[in-house]
């Protein structure tokens, strides 16, 4: 991932000179182990809005060269009826509290990380196991790593909220220092003002995209092959993760998202 710069002002001056990449994360993440296909063969007769849905994705990963799922009767989103999308303040505070971690990760010093905690409110918006990482007197390298990761999931939430145009291809890391810099100098409450949550259509063509590409990315791999149309195999997986969670896939809990394919 790439380093990035604060939202306190003292910090961004600071920092700026130094964002450059550092893709030695990306053999570590935690998402780069052998990957399963998880995703139960379903057997459903898909309706016209799932078909339709679906099409739109095959002609994207055919664009790309990404292979597409044959059988007609499985991996499919749910429809716009049956989902209940996140709402816009938990959508909003899922990004606060993934910047504070991505911002920990970079090895913000403990005075800066607690202003931003002061002032955005973050421990109340982290998860169980973000509270472990964030918390933690001595992280390990791998809390490091899957903390650093998460910068592309707070990519996701500013799509989400309407921060950020569309979301590109997958095919390499976002710009993080662009992302922060979105919230950069706002208070919580104009950067909750600010925000217009997506509608539940374009949030769920990006699901079944995903979805889609997710599993041609598990699929090589188990095939001990490169991911396809040259992906960015664990920013799709993390892409997927925090779609999942938008979409409130199974219900779960951030922690405990399930990125089936």
């Amino acid at each position: 991932m790439k380093q990035t710069i604060t939202v306190i002002t003292v910090v961004l001056l600071i920092t700026l000179a130094g964002c450059k990449p550092n893709k030695q994360k990306e053999n570590t993440s935690k998402n780069m182990e052998m990957p399963k296909i998880t995703k139960p063969v379903e057997n459903i007769e898909a309706t016209p809005e799932q078909r339709e849905r679906r099409n739109k994705s095959e002609d994207i990963c055919k664009a790309h060269d990404v292979p597409v799922y044959v059988n007609p009767n499985s991996l499919f989103v749910e429809t716009d009826e049956k989902v209940t999308i996140r709402s816009k303040d938990e959508v909003v505070d899922r990004a606060l509290a993934l910047l504070y971690i991505g911002l920990k990760s970079e090895g913000l010093e403990q005075k800066y990380l607690d202003q931003i905690e002061k002032e955005y409110g973050i421990k109340q918006k982290l998860s169980e196991k973000e509270k472990d990482y964030a918390f933690a007197p001595n992280a390990t390298e791998q809390q490091k790593t899957d903390a650093n990761w998460r910068y592309e999931s707070l990519h996701v939430m500013l799509w989400a909220l309407g921060f950020i145009d569309q979301l590109v291809y997958p095919d390499q890391m976002c710009d993080v220092a662009s992302d922060v810099k979105i919230i950069h100098g706002l208070s919580e409450k104009q950067f909750r003002d600010k925000a217009r949550l997506r509608s539940k259509s374009e949030i769920l063509d990006q699901a079944d995209l995903i979805l889609r590409l997710d599993w041609a990315c598990v699929s090589a791999k188990v095939a001990n092959k490169p991911a396809p149309g040259h992906l960015d195999k664990s920013v799709v997986y993390e892409r997927h993760y925090s779609l999942n969670w938008l979409i409130n896939y199974l219900n779960q809990y951030w922690d405990d998202v399930s990125a089936d394919t």
